[in-house]
């Protein structure tokens, strides 16, 4: 009986293990004011959860590779903080972001149903977190809260998730977060 729970203990610290390799979880946040933009977004609206989005930032990147503008960029802006919003009211857009608009993004727009806006080059708190999207909140949102504290500086507007996969299939993600000092 002690072998068996030895080794299912053993499991299972092999699969938190991998878990945690996996996600990023130990990775490091890295945290710096700068400039970010002019970017074209090109979006659906979504209502809800938060994590609920993954599906609507996917079928704007399927409708753009269909097009031939494959993208490189994927988004999620997060207009409501979710402390102060019931979550089935959150209000977010999630799509492709583009560094600038070609006459073949422009064509496309014009024939889809996708919204789009521009968004001009400006200042962010911009945190850096090379590990899955899916834990990134976890760690990202309460490190850049007590980095806000720490330098005066008071978030303002949504907050920007910007991924990139990477050519080792891992995601980068870069969180803007507009502030007000």
């Amino acid at each position: 009986m002690g072998k068996a729970f030895a080794i299912t203990i053993a499991i299972f610290a092999v699969i938190i293990g991998i878990m945690v390799f996996r996600t990023g979880v130990y990775k490091d946040v890295v945290i710096t004011p700068g400039q970010q933009g002019p970017y074209i977004f090109v979006y659906k609206e979504h209502f809800g959860e938060y994590h609920k989005i993954v599906p609507i930032i996917e079928s704007v990147e399927s409708f753009m590779k269909e097009k031939g503008l494959p993208c490189s960029l994927a988004f999620g802006r997060y207009l409501d903080n979710p402390d102060e919003v019931e979550h089935d009211r959150l209000r977010s857009h999630g799509g492709c972001a583009f560094t600038n608009m070609t006459e073949q993004l422009d064509q496309i727009l014009k024939s889809s149903d996708l919204k789009f806006e521009p968004i001009e080059k400006r200042e962010y708190v911009v945190a850096s977190f090379n590990g899955s999207p899916s834990v990134g909140p976890l760690i990202v949102y309460p490190k850049i809260e007590k980095w806000f504290q720490k330098y005066g500086y008071k978030q303002s507007g949504p907050v920007i998730e910007l991924y990139q996969t990477l050519e080792d299939q891992t995601v980068l993600t870069r969180y803007l977060f507009g502030y007000d000092l």
